[in-house]
């Protein structure tokens, strides 16, 4: 049997999309806080691909419910666990859907699913420095860096009692060839919560190997984020954000244009 290399393309993006939608990946800023919190993460993912002749178009819903603890703080060093407790959602492509529920057992036992039993209840340690936490040198198959939880956001960064209306300040973040940029602004302070605003300017340049293949991606894009935060304990309790992004990948043979557009939702629980 012959596969074209569209045919092959497309699979290999299929395969890949499954991996986007499915493994989440998480950077940490933290700040003393009580030792565990639970997350749940929402992600609602349009992304269309424009092949030679044709254009795909994917569709996916994905939530996370990760716990986070805290093992150590000191100074502006920290060091925390992150266990993703269940992953579940879907993702429709090339006129199929395809279901996964990290709870399903039966499920899991597809092939294709297989490697979920691999990150659910598999507890991670985090170094956070100077604010951001470490990258990791090594890399994972994913087809957009930018479904990323930066869970750094779930810490008020200032003392409650300089958050006011008004406030403004920006920040941003380099891992290898990749850099993102935020500019924050404090739109409301009520009933003990603050309303921040987040504008993230994103550019994104990663490679990694999938199925043999050397795949580089270069993206750009803005990210609106609205935050509301606890001033009495100092910790994030919601969050919504939209992404659009648009680029390219190239996989040696084929250049494929990409668009996507994210919405994600965010809730945090503390114990």
């Amino acid at each position: 049997m012959v596969i074209s290399v569209n045919m092959q393309l497309r699979y290999n993006l299929f395969l890949l999309l499954l991996l986007v939608f499915l493994l989440p990946k998480v950077k940490l800023v933290a700040q003393t806080a009580k030792p565990s919190f639970v997350v749940t993460h929402t992600l609602n993912n349009n992304t269309t691909l424009y092949l030679p002749g044709q254009e795909l178009f994917f569709q996916s819903n994905k939530t996370t419910t990760t716990q986070f603890n805290i093992i150590r703080a000191q100074d502006e060093y920290y060091q925390l666990t992150a266990t993703i407790q269940s992953v579940k959602g879907k993702l429709y492509a090339f006129g199929q859907e395809q279901n996964f529920n990290s709870t399903d057992t039966a499920g899991l036992n597809r092939s294709e699913l297989n490697w979920l039993k691999e990150i659910v209840n598999k507890p991670k340690t985090i170094e956070v420095k100077s604010s951001h936490a470490q990258q990791s040198p090594v890399q994972t198959n994913s087809l957009f860096d930018i479904d990323q939880e930066d869970a750094g956001k779930y810490f008020l960064p200032f003392s409650s009692s300089i958050i006011k209306t008004g406030l403004s300040w920006s920040d941003s973040t380099l891992a290898d060839s990749s850099k993102t940029i935020h500019e924050y602004l404090v739109l409301k302070v009520q009933d003990n919560k603050a309303t921040i605003s987040v504008f993230s300017d994103l550019f994104i340049r990663t490679s990694f190997t999938q199925s043999g293949q050397t795949i580089r991606q270069q993206l750009k894009g803005l990210a609106r984020a609205e935050r509301v935060y606890d001033l009495i304990v100092g910790k994030m309790v919601s969050e919504s954000v939209t992404t659009k992004l648009s680029g390219s990948s190239n996989n040696g043979t084929d250049i494929v244009p990409i668009t996507i557009e994210l919405k994600g939702n965010t809730s945090v629980s503390f114990k």
